[in-house]
């Protein structure tokens, strides 16, 4: 029977020497393929919570820009009612200022609130209706 080396004569045995630094070197890798493994997900976990942490912020940011968007609603609303007030309230007292220019109605409120009288006009008192 030939020997293994006559049939494939190009092939030698390992010596031990040579089998150790591939195994040593083969540990080495397999530690650095660790550590990779380790300070990728390292990594990944920081961008994680860095991420979270901007999310976060935004979110307060936004939280807070809608509390004074709808305090500032509510001023306006009140503000608004207030001038819509005042503008009746204007617009009344600009009409009683072009009545009192009027002599009729200066006398009717003379004659309303005053209880004045023309000469020989005579005034009676009656008493008011209370039904119980």
């Amino acid at each position: 029977m030939p020997s293994y080396n006559s049939i494939q004569p190009n092939i030698t045995p390992l010596n031990a020497n040579i089998a150790q630094q591939i195994a040593r070197t083969e540990d080495r890798r397999s530690a650095a393929q660790r550590h990779y493994q380790k300070a990728h997900a390292r990594r990944v976990k920081r961008i994680k919570v860095v991420g979270f942490a901007l999310i976060l912020l935004f979110l307060v940011q936004l939280l807070m820009a809608q509390v004074r968007l709808h305090a500032a609603s509510k001023t306006l609303t009140a503000s608004q009612q207030k001038l819509a007030t005042a503008q009746k309230t204007r617009s009344g007292l600009q009409a009683d200022l072009k009545r009192t220019k009027d002599p009729a109605y200066l006398q009717r409120i003379l004659r309303e609130k005053y209880g004045y009288t023309k000469e020989g006009e005579l005034i009676y008192n009656l008493p008011e209706n209370t039904r119980n």
